[in-house]
């Protein structure tokens, strides 16, 4: 898997794969896991517009939602401008971005948006 892949974490013991990483198995509670690459495209679940997000992000607001890819629900950032861009069951794919500025260092992660 290279940076620039989503990664969920898979249990070893019944095979569930997360996201974020869990201290234990949300089905089982073992606390053997192993990154595991996801689909870069999904469609979304449900979303939320972030009034006060944290600092280093230059936009006022920011759009999260979680994006269903089959095995796993993916937490993350949305790719809009206005909340009227987005429909649940809506197709989405990750992008490799900057996200936010902290110490003067850029920071990227995934962001989702239209394919």
């Amino acid at each position: 898997m290279t940076e620039h892949t989503p990664i969920g974490y898979k249990c070893l013991k019944c095979g569930k794969i997360h996201y974020p990483r869990h201290g234990r198995c949300l089905q089982c509670k073992n606390r053997e896991f192993e990154e595991v690459a996801v689909p870069t495209k999904g469609k979304l679940v449900t979303f939320t517009k972030l009034k006060a997000p944290p600092s280093g992000i230059a936009s006022r607001s920011l759009f999260l939602g979680i994006i269903d890819l089959g095995e796993v629900g993916y937490t993350g950032q949305l790719d809009v401008e206005n909340i009227d861009d987005l429909q649940v069951g809506m197709e989405l794919e990750a992008t490799w971005k900057q996200v936010r500025i902290i110490d003067n260092r850029a920071i990227h992660g995934f962001v989702w948006g239209l394919p």
